[in-house]
């Protein structure tokens, strides 16, 4: 009976436990390699959100082009990007004071800047009249699954890493998969699933640390959870003891029969 209730207990310990292998992000040795991961430059996609300002000497033109923001904002801007901003519709367009309809999908800032200001170029003969600005609204993403806060979330930020993710919504739980995690993006031909491991410094160069406006990211959960052991220590202590509380008290009306 004790070799049984050995045997039970260390194949508990072996099923039950969670290395800190598992759990750590970003394990490994830098001095190894230099991971200097690319600050990449994305294009813009459908339902995202840009915010388009001019400055200029001519108050007039100035707001008339910036009328949209300070109405919907009572005159302060930066309070709600998503009221003062300008989202590209299903065909790849916005619509801009002067100019009308002008179609930016899959184009940079940079280039975006430059087509407006050669649009308005044509109604304003002196260029160094004004000055154009164009920014993103933020980074969005959703995340679901083992996190401790789940949901949609924005980040204002240039760019976004999904270690920024992660954290900003609470940390991954403890029965959270941190070796697996699933990135769903939506590519120029279709949506594509990308898996990355979270406790590898290799994960730098992963085409999905750097998250892209609407990702989605799920944290699927350790083997622990569905079978309901713990990953904790006093998890792990408190199964053992409530099974061999069962299999002890069983074992002594069997022989008491």
């Amino acid at each position: 009976m004790k070799k049984i209730i050995f045997n039970f207990i260390t194949l508990l310990l072996l099923v039950s436990c969670v290395s800190n292998k598992k759990t750590t992000y970003l394990q490994g040795n830098s001095s190894e390699k230099l991971y200097n991961f690319p600050h990449k430059i994305f294009k813009t996609q459908i339902n995202d959100i840009l915010l388009i300002t001019v400055t200029s000497k001519n108050k007039e033109l100035t707001n008339f082009y910036n009328a949209l923001n300070n109405s919907q904002n009572g005159g302060a801007m930066g309070s709600n990007p998503y009221l003062e901003g300008y989202r590209i519709d299903k065909h790849g367009n916005i619509r801009l004071p002067y100019i009308g309809e002008m179609n930016v999908l899959g184009y940079t800032f940079k280039e975006i800047r430059l087509n407006i200001e050669q649009s308005l170029a044509k109604y304003i003969k002196n260029t160094d009249d004004y000055y154009v600005t164009v920014k993103s609204a933020g980074i969005k993403y959703t995340i679901l699954g083992e996190i401790k806060k789940p949901g949609s979330n924005i980040l204002v930020n240039y760019e976004c890493n999904i270690i920024d993710a992660i954290a900003n919504s609470g940390d991954v739980t403890q029965y959270g998969n941190r070796t697996n995690v699933e990135v769903i993006r939506q590519e120029e031909k279709g949506v594509k699933k990308y898996t990355i491991d979270l406790t590898q410094m290799a994960t730098l160069d992963s085409d999905v640390f750097l998250l892209k406006n609407n990702d989605i990211i799920n944290i699927k959960p350790i083997k622990q959870k569905p079978i309901g052991l713990g990953t904790t220590g006093l998890s792990v202590f408190n199964t053992i003891l409530s099974t061999l509380t069962v299999a002890l008290t069983t074992y002594l009306f069997v022989n008491s029969l």
